[in-house]
């Protein structure tokens, strides 16, 4: 979906209307559909399992504590024009989950690989997380989450129900990409502030046993600089 499409298909809604609200805020975003029965390969992309480095990386660490693999995204399949994301390379991403919070500076370590040459998937047999899903990128486009995220939230309480079926609608996936956070227990916007935009906003699974507080949302922020410049090494993270 793009933004014509999504705009076209707001006519048939009860908040149209709204017409101005939506041009302003829609944002590009790319669900991530798991394909559990999809073998994966070297360098592509995935959620768990082991990651795929270039041979002299070794496996990151925090005070002598390995970090746990989160995922691997290898930009060049994912078919969108109106993001600043690469067009290519490898992103890897572990976080901690022995000494730091969420909250905490370290918790996410990302590695950045431009170009796909000379991986190793690097297997570790002391780790018990093993299991991985293989990936695949749908791009759409995304609304804010809640009237947190913006400064003039123009919807009554009947509109809101209109409001939320219509971005339903348009994630076929709670793990993606961009667009705007999404929670489940959080009041307030959780972005650090307007230099800042949502990089991957991934749910709890319970095959990859992951569990974000309370089985709630891991939300992964970079200033829109550094993406600009594919610098990965200062990202955020907020769960709820």
């Amino acid at each position: 979906m793009n933004n014509k499409i999504f705009l076209d298909d707001l006519k048939q809604s009860g908040i149209s209307h709204h017409n101005k609200f939506f041009k302003e805020f829609l944002r590009p975003s790319i669900d991530i559909l798991k394909n559990i029965d999809k073998p994966t390969k070297v360098g592509e992309s995935r959620f768990g399992g082991f990651p795929d480095l270039p041979i002299d990386e070794k496996w990151p660490k925090y005070k002598n504590r390995l970090y746990r693999f989160l995922c691997q995204i290898n930009f060049s399949e994912i078919d969108i024009t109106e993001s600043n994301l690469p067009k290519n390379g490898l992103l890897s991403i572990f976080f901690h989950e022995h000494y730091l919070n969420f909250w905490e500076d370290g918790y996410i370590k990302a590695i950045f690989v431009p170009k796909l040459i000379g991986l190793k998937t690097i297997r570790k047999p002391k780790i018990r997380y093993k299991k991985e899903v293989a990936i695949e990128f749908l791009s759409t486009v995304d609304i804010p989450y809640s009237k947190y995220q913006v400064s003039n939230w123009p919807f009554d309480d009947d509109e809101e129900i209109a409001y939320s079926n219509i971005r339903e609608k348009i994630h076929k996936s709670e793990d993606y990409l961009l667009g705007y956070p999404s929670h489940r227990t959080l009041a307030y916007d959780p972005t650090p502030n307007e230099k800042w935009i949502s990089l991957l906003t991934i749910d709890s699974d319970d095959y990859l046993e992951w569990c974000w507080n309370d089985f709630d949302k891991l939300m992964i922020f970079i200033k829109k600089d550094d993406l600009k410049n594919l610098n990965f090494n200062n990202l955020k993270v907020v769960a709820g």
